[in-house]
C-alpha cells in the first residue's frame, strides 16, 4: 500500500487551503475534466509535458474552446515560451505533500519558470499517488520515484533510467534533474490552484 493511501486528500486540501491555495477535490478524471471544460473557455492556455495531463486528455478536451501552447502537445518547441505567458497555465507536481508543499524537480525549467512567474491563473493538477506526508518524502518521491521514470520515458542515457528504480545522484550530461522547485504558498504574481483527482496518474 502506498503511504498516499493512509492520508486523507481532504485534508491535505485544508492545509493548502490555509497556506492560500484554491482547492478542488474530484473523485475521477471524468469529473475534473468536466469542470475544466466549464470553466475554461475562450482563454489561452499553456502547459508543458505532464504525464499526468496526456493521461486526462485534458489538452485535447481544452482545444476545443481555448487556445494551447505546449511543445509536447503540439510539438513545436517555440509553444515553451508562449505557455508561460498563457492566460492559465496548467501542470501537475512530483509530488505534494500533506504539511502543504509542492515539489517539482526540472531538467530545461520551463515548468518551475512558469510557476514562478507566469502573469496567469496556475493550476497544479495530480493524482493522489502524489501525495506524501511531509516535506522530506515529498522530496524523496520526486527525486527517486518521479525523476527515474522521466529520465526512462525520455530515453535519457543516464544511471536511473535504465531501470527507473531511484536516483543516482549522477554526473551525466543527459541528467534532468537540474532544479528543484519547492512551493509553500502561492505567489503575489498570480492566483493559484490545487486539483487533486481521487486516482494514480502520472509519475
Amino acid at each position: 500500500m502506498n503511504m498516499s493511501d493512509k492520508i486523507d486528500p481532504l485534508k491535505v486540501l485544508e492545509v493548502f487551503a490555509k497556506h492560500g491555495y484554491t482547492t478542488h477535490f474530484f473523485n475521477s478524471v471524468d469529473e475534473a475534466n468536466k469542470y475544466f471544460e466549464d470553466n475554461i473557455q475562450g482563454r489561452s492556455v499553456g502547459a508543458g509535458g505532464s504525464i499526468t495531463i496526456a493521461q486526462m486528455g485534458l489538452l485535447e478536451l481544452l482545444s476545443k474552446k481555448n487556445k494551447i501552447y505546449s511543445h509536447s502537445y503540439s510539438g513545436d518547441s517555440s509553444d515553451i515560451a508562449k505557455a508561460a505567458s498563457a492566460d492559465i497555465y496548467l501542470t501537475s507536481a512530483n509530488a505534494i505533500s500533506a504539511t502543504g508543499e509542492i515539489v517539482n524537480i526540472d531538467g530545461r525549467g520551463n515548468r518551475i519558470s512558469a510557476t514562478l512567474n507566469g502573469p496567469g491563473e496556475i493550476y497544479f493538477i495530480c493524482g493522489v499517488n502524489k501525495i506524501e506526508p511531509d516535506l522530506p518524502s515529498a522530496i524523496w518521491r520526486a527525486k527517486n520515484i518521479a525523476a527515474p521514470k522521466n529520465a526512462q520515458r525520455l530515453v535519457r542515457k543516464t544511471p536511473c533510467a535504465a531501470k527507473a528504480d531511484k536516483c543516482y545522484n549522477c554526473s551525466s550530461p543527459e541528467r534532468i534533474c537540474r532544479a528543484t522547485c519547492i512551493h509553500t504558498h502561492p505567489l503575489f504574481s498570480a492566483p493559484a490552484h490545487i486539483v487533486l483527482i481521487g486516482a494514480d496518474l502520472g509519475y
